[in-house]
C-alpha cells in the first residue's frame, strides 16, 4: 500500500499515534504492514512519526552510561587479572540488574544463546563416557599427575572460565534485548569513540613512559607491553575501531549542524598514531578495510566514481603514512613481505596441531580454560622462545575448548545479528532522522564485524574488556524492527536475578585479590603461586609449600607450579626423588620449553650435580644448538659433568664447541677422536668446520700428525693449505709453502696493455700522475716485457698500498720474486694476497 503524505504534518502539535492508529481526518496514518509485504521495503525504522511501534524512547544519559561500562573496564586491567575480572563483572551485573531488556528475541536466538551457554558444561560429565587420549592416561599413569575425573582435565579451571563465558554471553544478550532510542544510540557510538581516544591517548603516554599506568597487566613472559590489553594488538584493533566511530560521530555532527564534528576529526589522528607507533600490521589492515567500508555503505551517497576517488584517496594517505613511520609498521611491513603477511605470521603449524585436537573431542572439546595446558602435549616442536598459550584465532578456541556444541550456537547468533542490521545496500525512502540513524547503526555494525574478523586471525574477544566493547556494539547495530515483541514479565526478571549472581561473581573475584579463595580454578592457583614465590623469596619455605599443593590442586596441568614446588623440597632437604618427580612432572606437561629444563640443572648445581645432566639431555634433544655453550660453561666448574656433557653433542656444530673449549692436551685429544671415529668422518662436513677442526687441531693438538696427515690427503688439503703453507714458512721452507699456497690462489686477472711499449714515454706520463693504476700497470707490463724485473718490482710495489689497486698486485710480485728465487720475499706477498682472499 502507497503512503500518501499528510501536507498539514508538522503543522501543529498532535498526540503521537502508533501504527495503525486513525489520524483525526480519518485517514490511518500508519497502516499496518500487510504480511505478505517485505519489511526491507518499507520505511525505516526510526523514519515514522514520533509514535512509532518499534522505536523505543530512553534518555540520552542511559546511553552515557551503558557505553562508559566497557571503557572503565578495558581501563581498569581489561579483566585479565583477578581484581579486574571482579570489577567488570559488578559494573556489568549492576547494569543488567538495574536495567534489565525492554525487547524479546526470537526464540530460535534465545535457544541459541541458552544452548552456547549451557553446553560447556557437558565437559564436567564423567571421564569414562568417553574415550581417554593418551596423553591423559601417560600424565596420569606413568607421572602421577592428579587430573580430575571428568572430561575437562582440570574442573576448577574451567569452572572459572565457563563462569566468566556466561558473563560475556550474559551481556550480549542484554545488549541485543534492551532496546535504545536514538538518542542513546547517539549518545553510545560519541562516548565510544570518545572513550577510545582516551585509551589510545593513554596508551601512547604510558609508551613514552610519561606517565605509567602500573595496573595495566604486564609480564616479560609477554614481551613489551602497549596499551590496556595483555596483547598489544588489541589495543591497535581497538584503535582502529575508534578511527571508524570518529569518522561517523564527526560526519553525523557536521549535518546536525554541531560544532563536535571538529573534536571527533581530530580525536580521528589519536588512534591513528597509536596504531604506526604500535608498528601493528592488524591494526592498519582493520583501519583501511572499516574506513573503506564506512565509506561505501554510511557516508556516501550514490555513484560508483565518487566512492572510488574517495578510497583511492584513502589508500595513497595510508600509504604515505607507513612512509612516514620509517622504523616502525612501515619497516615491518617491507621488512617481513608480502609472503609473510599471507602465512598468517607462520601460525600454520599452531593452526593444524589445534585442529589435531579438535578432532579427538570434536563435540565436546576439551573444557574451557584447558587450552594453554594441552596444546604443548600435541604440539612437538615449535618456536621454543615463545609458547603458545593461544590457537591466534577467537573462532579456533573456542572451538578446541568447548567443541561444535557450542560454537554452532554461537555462529547461528552471528549470522542473526549479521541480518539484524541490515539492509546495507538497498536504498528506502525516508525522513532525514531515519536516515542519520540508520547511518549511525550501519557504523556500529561495521565497528562489531570488525571485531569479529579480527577474532578469526587473533583471540581479542576472549578479553572480557574487548568483547564487552563489541557487544555494546552489537546492540547499537541491530534494526528496532528486528525487535517488535516487548520483553515481558519474565525475561526482566531472569536477567535481573542474572545480574545479582555477576554482582555477587565479581565480589568473589575481588575477595581472591585480597586473599580469600572464594572461587576455586585459575585466578586462585594464580594468587597462591604468586603468595607462595613471595615468601620462598623471603626464605619461608615452609609456609610456601602448602601453597603450592593447594595451587596444584586448583590448576594440576599448570607445570611451573611442580617446577617451583621442587625447588622449595629441595630448599627444605625433602627427599631428592621427591623433588626429582616434581622436576619430571614439569618436564611432562611441558615437552617442549627449554628454559625450564635448564634452570633446572642450574638448581641441581647446587644439591646433586649430577642431576644437572637429566634436564640438560632434555635440552638437547629439544633445542640442541642453543644453550650448549652455556652448558658447557657449567662444566668447566663441576668437572664430573664434562663426559655427560660431551657426549650429547650429536652435531659435528656442537662437537666443535667441545673441541674448542678443551682445556688440556689430554681432553683435546678425546674430542678430536670423537669427531675423526672413521677416515672419512669429514668427508661430509662443510670446508668452513674441516678449516676449523684443522685450525684447533694444529694449535692444540698434534701438529705432526695433521701435516702429515694434509701432505696425504688431497681432500683435507683443499681445505687446510693454509696451515700446511704456513707451516712450511715457519720451518723456514719458503719455496714449499709458496708453491702450497699459489694453486689455491685465484688465477690472475690481468688488465688488458696498454698501445704504447715505450717505457721513458710511460714513466714521464706516470711522473704527471702518480695516482693513476692504470698507468702504473701498463709502466709494470712494459718493463716485465722487456726483462727489467727489478724494475717492474719497483713500479708494483708503489700502488701495492694504494686503496684501488687490483686484487692481483701482490700476487704478481710474489710471482717476481719467485722468478728471481727470493721465496722469503715472496712468500710475504702470498701471505698478504692469502689475508686479502
Amino acid at each position: 500500500m502507497k503512503l500518501t503524505p499528510d501536507p498539514s504534518f508538522g503543522a501543529s502539535e498532535k498526540p503521537p499515534l502508533l501504527a495503525g492508529d486513525t489520524d483525526y481526518d480519518g485517514t490511518m496514518l500508519h497502516p499496518p504492514l500487510d504480511e505478505s509485504q517485505n519489511p526491507e521495503d518499507s520505511e525505516d525504522d526510526g523514519s515514522r512519526a514520533s509514535g512509532s511501534s518499534y522505536e523505543l524512547p530512553g534518555p540520552a544519559w542511559q546511553g552515557y552510561v551503558f557505553s562508559s561500562l566497557p571503557i572503565l573496564i578495558c581501563l581498569f586491567g581489561a579483566g585479565r587479572e583477578a581484581w579486574s575480572k571482579g570489577v567488570a563483572a559488578v559494573i556489568l551485573g549492576a547494569a543488567i540488574l538495574l536495567f534489565p531488556p525492554q525487547r524479546k528475541l526470537p526464540s530460535l536466538i534465545i535457544w541459541s544463546f541458552l544452548a552456547a551457554v549451557l553446553a560447556p558444561l557437558l565437559s564436567f560429565l564423567p571421564a569414562q563416557w568417553i574415550h581417554l587420549p593418551e596423553w591423559r592416561t601417560h600424565l596420569s599413569q606413568d607421572w602421577g599427575v592428579a587430573l580430575s575425573d571428568t572430561v575437562t582435565p582440570q574442573a576448577s579451571v574451567t569452572l572459572e572460565a565457563w563462569m566468566l563465558f556466561a558473563l560475556c554471553a550474559t551481556w550480549l544478550f542484554w545488549c541485543l534485548c534492551r532496546g535504545f532510542s536514538n538518542e542513546q544510540r547517539r549518545a553510545m557510538l560519541y562516548s565510544l569513540s570518545t572513550g577510545g581516544v582516551i585509551l589510545s591517548l593513554l596508551s601512547l603516554i604510558d609508551s613514552f613512559s610519561a606517565l605509567k599506568i602500573s595496573w595495566w597487566p604486564r609480564s616479560q613472559e609477554w614481551g613489551a607491553g602497549f596499551g590496556p590489553f595483555a596483547n598489544r594488538n588489541h589495543i591497535s584493533s581497538m584503535a582502529a575501531i575508534a578511527c571508524v566511530l570518529c569518522a561517523a560521530c564527526a560526519y553525523d555532527a557536521h549535518r546536525r549542524k554541531s560544532r563536535s564534528w571538529i573534536l571527533f576529526t581530530c580525536g580521528f589522528f589519536i588512534p591513528a598514531i597509536c596504531i604506526f607507533s604500535n608498528t601493528s600490521r592488524a591494526g592498519v589492515a582493520l583501519l583501511f578495510l572499516g574506513i573503506t567500508a564506512w565509506l561505501g555503505a554510511s557516508a556516501m551517497g550514490r555513484g560508483f566514481f565518487k566512492k572510488m576517488v574517495v578510497t583511492t584517496s584513502l589508500v595513497l594517505i595510508i600509504s604515505t603514512l607507513l612512509v612516514i613511520s620509517s622504523g616502525g609498521v612501515g619497516s615491518r611491513l617491507s621488512e617481513q613481505g608480502a609472503g609473510k603477511m599471507v602465512s598468517l605470521e607462520g601460525r600454520g603449524d599452531i593452526y593444524l596441531k589445534t585442529l589435531e585436537m579438535i578432532s579427538q573431542t570434536p563435540w565436546l572439546g576439551c573444557g574451557l580454560g584447558n587450552f594453554d595446558a594441552i596444546f604443548p602435549q600435541f604440539a612437538g616442536v615449535y618456536n621454543l622462545r615463545e609458547r603458545p598459550i593461544h590457537p591466534e584465532s577467537d573462532l579456533l578456541w573456542l572451538l578446541t575448548e568447548g567443541g561444535l556444541l557450542t560454537v554452532l550456537p554461537c555462529l547461528l547468533a552471528c549470522i542473526w545479528i549479521f541480518r539484524a542490521t541490515g539492509p546495507w545496500f538497498k536504498s528506502t525512502k525516508r525522513r532525514r532522522s531515519g536516515r542519520d540513524d540508520k547511518r549511525l547503526r550501519n557504523s556500529a555494525a561495521i565497528a562489531f564485524f570488525l571485531t569479529v574478523i579480527h577474532g578469526l586471525f587473533d583471540v581479542p574477544l576472549h578479553g572480557l574488556g574487548y568483547f564487552s566493547m563489541a557487544a555494546l556494539l552489537a546492540g547499537i547495530a541491530l534494526r528496532p524492527r528486528r525487535l517488535p515483541l516487548p520483553a515481558g514479565n519474565a525475561l526482566p526478571i531472569i536477567t535481573r536475578l542474572t545480574g545479582i549472581a555477576f554482582i555477587a561473581l565479581g565480589i568473589a573475584w575481588l575477595s581472591i585479590s585480597q586473599g580469600g579463595l572464594a572461587l576455586p580454578g585459575s585466578s586462585t592457583a594464580s594468587f597462591l603461586r604468586g603468595r607462595a614465590n613471595q615468601l620462598t623469596d623471603s626464605g619461608s619455605y615452609a609456609d610456601a609449600l602448602p601453597l603450592f599443593d593447594e595451587a596444584i590442586r586448583q590448576a594440576p596441568m599448570d607445570y611451573r607450579l611442580y617446577h617451583e614446588r621442587a625447588k622449595v623440597r629441595l630448599y627444605l632437604q625433602q627427599p631428592v626423588n621427591e623433588a626429582l618427580a616434581d622436576f619430571s612432572r614439569s618436564r611432562a606437561l611441558e615437552p617442549n620449553d627449554t628454559e625450564t629444563c635448564f634452570k633446572e640443572g642450574v638448581v641441581w648445581l647446587n644439591y646433586r650435580p649430577e642431576y644437572a645432566i637429566v634436564p640438560w639431555r632434555e635440552i638437547m634433544l629439544r633445542w640442541p644448538g642453543y644453550y650448549y655453550s652455556t652448558l658447557l660453561n657449567y662444566a668447566e666448574s663441576h668437572p664430573e659433568l664434562k663426559e655427560p656433557l660431551w657426549s650429547l653433542a650429536s652435531t659435528i656444530d656442537l662437537k666443535l664447541q667441545v673441541l674448542g673449549r678443551a682445556q688440556t692436551r689430554e681432553d683435546f685429544e678425546r674430542a678430536l677422536r670423537n669427531i675423526l671415529v672413521s677416515p672419512s668422518s669429514l668427508d661430509n662436513v662443510e670446508p668452513a668446520q674441516r678449516e676449523s677442526i684443522f685450525n684447533l687441531w694444529y694449535q692444540h693438538g698434534d701438529q705432526a700428525a695433521l701435516i702429515s696427515t694434509l701432505e696425504t690427503n688431497k681432500k683435507w688439503r683443499a681445505d687446510g693449505w693454509r696451515i700446511l703453507a704456513e707451516h712450511y714458512a715457519r720451518n723456514s721452507e719458503f719455496e714449499r709453502a709458496c708453491q702450497t699456497a699459489i694453486p689455491y690462489l685465484p688465477s690472475i686477472v690481468r688488465t688488458a696493455p696498454g698501445t704504447s711499449t715505450d717505457i721513458p714515454t710511460l714513466e714521464r706520463a706516470l711522473l704527471y700522475n702518480p695516482t693513476d693504476v692504470r698507468r702504473v700497470i701498463d709502466l709494470f707490463q712494459a718493463q716485465k716485457t722487456s726483462g727489467d724485473i727489478d724494475g717492474a718490482l719497483r713500479t708494483l710495489e708503489k700502488i701495492a698500498t694504494m686503496p684501488n689497486a687490483p686484487a692481483y698486485v701482490r700476487q704478481e710480485i710474489a710471482a717476481l720474486y719467485m722468478a728471481k728465487r727470493d721465496f722469503r720475499r715472496a712468500w710475504e706477498y702470498l701471505r698478504e694476497a692469502m689475508q686479502k682472499r
